[in-house]
């Protein structure tokens, strides 16, 4: 089950990059928000950065 979210955020990363780099490219706007939305499910996914760190 680990494996699976880390793969899935991964590719909501990548897919985020792609969707920002057509967003900017072509001067969309809905691009954009798309990228945006896939970078948070992606870390939402990835859930390192809302564990707390161990001492």
């Amino acid at each position: 089950m680990k494996q699976n979210k880390r793969k899935a955020s991964a590719a909501f990363l990548l897919l985020g990059m792609a969707l920002l780099v057509i967003g900017l490219v072509t001067d969309n706007t809905i691009f954009t928000w798309g990228a945006i939305v896939s970078v948070l499910i992606s870390l939402v996914l990835g859930g390192r950065w809302m564990r707390s760190r161990r001492r």
